[in-house]
């Protein structure tokens, strides 16, 4: 069982430890304020990943030195029969999940004292200090880190969830190109692709989609969903599909007219190669943060070339020009979680510069690892505007040429990547040369 190689993983982190225990506390069912109004029940991704159980109220220990681990299950009476379903017995869950021993959860105390673990390792204060106030040591910050080590190094089974998710990922974007047309909404746009994710059987969203259209592409997070789409202008889609909690993530910016006009053509190729170029150099060895300045340089490489810019790119570098075009991260690690964990080893800081500060990974990839790619090219007007009127930015603007598109939007292109242990897998295969989307979104006009 999957989760089995994951506690292994997990327990190798601790080899020094001489009888400790790991707490950790599954998720609970959500509502809205105050109202009876439930979410959809969706496991907290670290007990996921150690216990493989997806079901609210869950608890689990597990003894460092043997590896033994205890699942603690909710009691359910009646009432929650009646309301939720059946009710489940430990031998039920015990032969679901296999734990090494069962419980229920109002006996995790006793089971706790028989150790008299010298250490109790979990995630958060709160836990800590009712451990603490029953006399027992504690550590908060250690396993955050343990775990994050292990989720960020894919197993194969877990990279085989990641390609079933884009799998899906890619059939709901390449349904969007097809479908796109003037006057649509938004949300009509969203429809068609929560159509095909659902009609495959994947329930949950991995994190909100962005369903956005003329300026609303220049939003990074835009969330209205309700806005006409207009021939001559970009519609960008961030959206994917999740599969046993593993996700995909894919943004693909096309033209709502179906073809690109000059300048968009242009503009298009600019990220592109960003983003290509980027790719190629997913490989072990390097670095995020130097595959995040590769892009930036060539996307000011790219604005020089079309007349936005003007001046020495490499003095354009050093004073952070990129920033106000390219104002994200190149990319994150990917899993569980969209922005999955891992991405800042321990003792690694954010760099503060402009751009790179919103980097959510700096580590040197290893086979494994599971990340996205996204450069980005917008156009903002809260970026731009001051920068006009700044000596030291408007020197390298053509404020001329940049003006007439200060509310056309922006455009970003993401796949996600698999690290190898000689360069790297694509998950993604939704058409992003130019000539393939044109064709693809004629296809069915």
């Amino acid at each position: 069982m999957h989760s089995q190689q994951h506690r292994e993983k997990l327990k190798n982190c601790f080899q020094e430890e001489s009888n400790a225990l790991i707490y950790l506390e599954g998720g609970s069912v959500l509502h809205r304020y105050e109202t009876d109004y439930e979410y959809p029940f969706r496991q907290e991704s670290n007990f996921w990943y150690v216990t493989g159980v997806d079901e609210p109220d869950f608890e689990m220990l597990m003894h460092v030195p043997s590896g033994t681990w205890h699942l603690f299950i909710p009691r359910r009476d009646a009432q929650y029969a009646v309301w939720n379903g059946y009710v489940f017995d430990k031998d039920d869950y015990n032969a679901k999940y296999k734990p090494d021993q069962i419980h229920y959860v109002d006996e995790l105390d006793d089971v706790v004292e028989k150790y008299q673990p010298e250490r109790i390792y979990c995630l958060d204060e709160e836990t800590a200090e009712e451990f603490g106030d029953a006399g027992y040591n504690t550590d908060d910050n250690f396993l955050k880190d343990a775990l994050a080590y292990c989720r960020c190094i894919k197993t194969d089974w877990e990279c085989n969830q990641l390609r079933k998710a884009a799998d899906v990922a890619n059939a709901a974007h390449r349904r969007l190109m097809q479908c796109v047309r003037h006057g649509m909404k938004e949300y009509e746009m969203k429809a068609e692709f929560d159509y095909v994710r659902l009609s495959r059987g994947m329930i949950h969203e991995p994190y909100n989609g962005i369903y956005a259209s003329g300026p609303g592409s220049a939003i990074l997070h835009y969330v209205n969903c309700d806005r006409q789409l207009k021939n001559g202008e970009w519609f960008l889609v961030d959206a994917g599909a999740e599969h046993n909690g593993y996700a995909a993530d894919i943004t693909r910016t096309f033209p709502v007219s179906g073809t690109f006009t000059d300048f968009q053509k242009d503009l298009y190729d600019v990220v592109l190669k960003a983003q290509n170029e980027a790719i190629e150099e997913v490989k072990p060895g390097n670095r995020m943060e130097d595959l995040h300045l590769g892009a930036a340089r060539n996307i000011l490489e790219g604005l020089k070339e079309m007349g936005l810019l003007t001046g020495n790119v490499e003095e354009m570098m050093e004073k952070n020009i990129f920033a106000l075009f390219f104002p994200h991260g190149l990319g994150h690690f990917l899993g569980l979680d969209t922005h999955d964990v891992g991405g800042y080893p321990k003792g690694v800081e954010k760099i503060d510069r402009p751009g790179l500060k919103f980097l959510r990974a700096r580590r040197t990839f290893e086979p494994g690892m599971v990340l996205t790619i996204e450069p980005g090219l917008y156009f903002i007007p809260a970026l731009l505007k001051p920068a006009f009127e700044d000596e030291t930015k408007s020197a390298y603007l053509n404020a001329d040429k940049i003006e007439p598109h200060l509310h056309s939007g922006g455009i970003r292109i993401e796949d996600n990547v698999i690290v190898t242990s000689n360069g790297n897998e694509n998950l993604t295969n939704v058409p992003k040369e130019r000539s393939e989307i044109e064709a693809l979104i004629a296809s069915n006009h």
